[in-house]
């Protein structure tokens, strides 16, 4: 195994009841920054904010987006700029973002002509973190439709690392980095992939952020990547800092 995205979930106790609206509209007014979604059944919602695009399509014009790497934002635009530049020079990031970049170019290359996928990466900034961020375009070939693409591209972990994750992990994932978006009448849409997000019953909730395993990562600081990652969902509450890892549980204001 080169690679294994792993998860964890923190517990999240409101002190007063919320509403599947109240996180929505948080979210989307909010410091966070990405895709907002929100999915319904019954009493519970799945909810949450993430950065990452895994196909949109316009006719047959197609885009995906490799996002492996990460670093703090940093609390000035001089910290958030040597922390980017030491993001591009990091070895380790750069292999875990290569990694994506690989699997993707060759996506597209079975499926697609015109494929544009640059060489090197950029830098999207986000609230709390930074990742490497390189685009991918392409035209579909004759007979390849969204649906297709969305299957190709997803999910990334496969073989034993999917078995791997299943024996660390302790939980169900359930939606957590499943494939979350719409097609339209013309066969046109989007989907990204459901990172930073949380399940709720409008008192309780698990929030699940996870992160790129490869040679070289050091479990203190993966760690620490996923409590910045966690940070997007619960900026929607108000208090909304990540407890300490000998803290199980966050109580938090529901705003």
């Amino acid at each position: 195994i080169s690679k294994v995205v792993l998860s964890r979930r923190q517990r999240l106790e409101a002190l007063e009841p919320f509403s599947s609206k109240d996180l929505l509209v948080n979210l989307i007014d909010g410091s966070a920054r990405g895709t907002v979604l929100l999915y319904r059944y019954a009493d519970v919602f799945f909810c949450g904010c993430t950065p990452e695009l895994l196909v949109r399509k316009r006719g047959n014009e197609v885009e995906s987006m490799c996002l492996a790497g990460t670093c703090p934002a940093g609390a000035t635009e001089e910290e958030r700029a040597r922390l980017a530049d030491e993001l591009m020079a990091d070895a380790k990031n750069r292999a875990e973002h290569d990694h994506v970049v690989r699997f993707i170019r060759e996506v597209f290359n079975r499926t697609c002509y015109d494929v544009d996928v640059p060489a090197q990466p950029g830098i999207l900034p986000l609230t709390h973190v930074q990742h490497l961020c390189t685009p991918a375009r392409a035209r579909m070939l004759e007979g390849v439709d969204l649906g297709t693409m969305k299957d190709d591209l997803h999910p990334t972990p496969v073989g034993e690392a999917q078995m791997l994750i299943r024996s660390i992990e302790a939980y169900n994932r359930g939606f957590f980095a499943g494939a979350c978006g719409y097609v339209d009448g013309a066969g046109n849409g989007e989907f990204s992939v459901a990172l930073r997000t949380g399940v709720f019953d409008g008192e309780v909730g698990w929030v699940y952020a996870g992160c790129g395993i490869v040679e070289g990562s050091v479990a203190d600081d993966e760690y620490d990547e996923i409590g910045m990652k966690l940070k997007t969902v619960l900026s929607a509450f108000d208090g909304g800092e990540v407890p300490s890892a000998c803290q199980p549980t966050e109580r938090v204001d529901a705003a």
